[in-house]
Parts: structure tokens; sequence; C-alpha cells
């Protein structure tokens, strides 16, 4: 499966307007999760983490016990978890084939080279984040879990053949093997995708409820609910909701609908966005920006009109 890349603006854009922070019990939370997981197709944590890889996992797994993403490299991973780069290989390996995470890497650019993106697949803000930060639609995402779902049937189903093919016969020829494996599982990818899709919840004023700290939030999404906009804009629209933040006035409230309506008619004209979501919020933020006026200092004053003497032209005609 090809590995994920994002740039690192995306994902610090995401990041900056994380309000959630990591902390000790979220991980110890996720950490049973995952052994529960393990356990359910007989892989022990300790197996599947041995000795200082575990290190790694934690780190990891606190980290992203906040928003859900993280950033960060190799050798800045095994220098906080005091192993070495191969341990930490091993571990985000490991991490990988749980199935319980997105490993990507941070395109090549200044500064971002080499680095890790690490995305709970099972933190609620899960889709968002592969949507914002990766422009994935959901039913690529689908098609992502359904990939992986298959890979890991797959390996599981040509380690069994090749344990039994020592016995029989040691000239067989895996790869044919492999090619059988794929082939069975071509029905089982798309009734995951299928599934997958369907169990995308759809947007609804009871999350933004859950969530929103501004009643501006909910009169946008209710906006944003009954206009005919384009179902990419419906799709996210608890999102741009959300986004307009707790501190919101009428004004801001105003140039966020204005913003989402010039989206629509650029939609309507035929127009790609790239990302909707972070279209919105650099407008939003510019738009506001140059909404500010300097104020006048006090201790200046309105210039005076300088007076004019009277002269009166009737007493020179006399």
């Amino acid at each position: 499966m090809k590995t994920l890349t994002a740039t690192n603006q995306r994902v610090q854009f995401y990041l900056t307007y994380t309000t959630e922070r990591p902390s000790t019990s979220a991980k110890r939370s996720r950490l049973n999760a995952l052994r529960s997981s393990l356990e359910e197709r007989n892989i022990m944590l300790d197996e599947a983490f041995p000795n200082k890889q575990r290190d790694v996992l934690d780190h990891i797994l606190y980290i992203t016990s906040a928003a859900g993403i993280a950033k960060v490299g190799a050798d800045k991973l095994a220098e906080r978890c005091g192993v070495s780069v191969r341990t930490v290989t091993s571990a985000v390996r490991a991490l990988k084939d749980s199935g319980e995470y997105i490993v990507a890497r941070l395109i090549k650019s200044r500064g971002g080279a080499g680095k890790y993106i690490f995305v709970d697949k099972k933190h609620d803000n899960f889709r968002e984040i592969m949507r914002e930060v990766f422009s994935l639609s959901d039913y690529k995402l689908a098609q992502l879990n359904a990939e992986q779902i298959a890979e890991q049937k797959e390996a599981q189903s040509v380690g069994a053949v090749s344990v039994e093919s020592e016995k029989q016969s040691p000239n067989l020829n895996i790869s044919f093997i492999s090619k059988q494996v794929k082939d069975k599982y071509i029905s089982e990818v798309a009734n995951a995708v299928k599934e997958e899709i369907e169990k995308e919840p759809t947007p609804s004023r009871e999350y933004v409820l859950e969530y929103a700290s501004n009643s501006f939030q909910i009169a946008l999404y209710d906006v944003l609910n009954e206009m005919p906009y384009h179902k990419s804009i419906k799709a996210v629209r608890h999102v741009l909701a959300l986004r307009i933040g707790s501190g919101c006035d009428a004004k801001r409230f105003s140039k966020a609908k204005d913003i989402v309506h010039s989206i629509a008619m650029q939609l309507a004209d035929g127009y790609v966005f790239e990302n909707i979501v972070a279209t919105f919020s650099a407008a939003l933020e510019k738009a506001v920006q140059y909404d500010v006026v300097a104020p006048i200092p006090s201790d200046k004053r309105p210039i005076e009109t300088p007076k004019v003497p009277f002269y009166d032209w009737l007493k020179e005609r006399d």
C-alpha cells in the first residue's frame, strides 16, 4: 500500500487550531484499547512491541492522544525514548501492522524531510484529519481502510500457507500464492469499502451542540443546513460552524456567511477547491485582519477650521 504524504504546512495548520492537549490518562486508555484489539487476533502486546519498542509505542500514543495526529522525526523520537533509530523503525512498523494507526510521511521540504506523521484511526478527529490534512474523500478513505484489511489478511494467509508448504514442497511458488490470495479478497475489499461509506456519520446539529461554545456556531450550522449549497459544503458544515471559534461575534458571523456563500458561488461555476475547510479558515482570518482599524490617540483632537474675521460689506457702501 502506498505511503500517504502531506505537507508540513497542512499538518501544522490542523494542529494550530487544536485545543486538546496530550494526557497520560488518554494515553493509558488508548494503550488498553490497542492491547484488547491485538489480543482479539491472538497477538500479545509484549510480543508485538518487545523491550524498548514499548517505550516508543508509549510516546507515540501520548503525542497523538490530543488531536489524533502528531509529526515527529525518527531521530527525535529515538532521542526522547532513549533508544536507537533502528528500534524506532521496528516499533513504527509494528504499529502500522496493527492496523490501528496511519503511518504517513511529511513531503520532503526544508525542515520536514524524514518526519513521521501518526494518525490514530480510532480518534474522534480521524475522518476530519484525513480530509483536511491528506485531502482524502470519504470514498478514498474507505478504499484505504479496505486495502489495509486485505493486506493484513493476505499476509496472514500467505504466512499460514508458507508454513504448510515447508512440510510439503519447498519449491512452492510463493508469488503465485500471493496472486491467488489477492484475487480471493477482491470482493472482500469491495464490501469493506461499502461498509465504511455506510458507516460515515451524517453531520448533525447535535454534534455541533455538543462541541459548540458560542451561539453563533450553532447559528452558522443552521444557516448552512438550510441553504441549498453544494454537497461538498454540506459535508463539512459542522466543521465550518465550529471553526468560527468560541470568540465569534456578530461581525465575524456575518463575514463567515459571506465567505461560505462566495465559495458556493465558485463551486457552482465549476471551480474545484482542494480543501474547503482550509480555504474558509484562511479567508475568514484574512477578512478579520483587514477589518481592524487603528484607534485614534486620546491626546489628538479634531483639527479646527480657522476663523475668518467678519467683514460687513454694507458699511463700505455708506
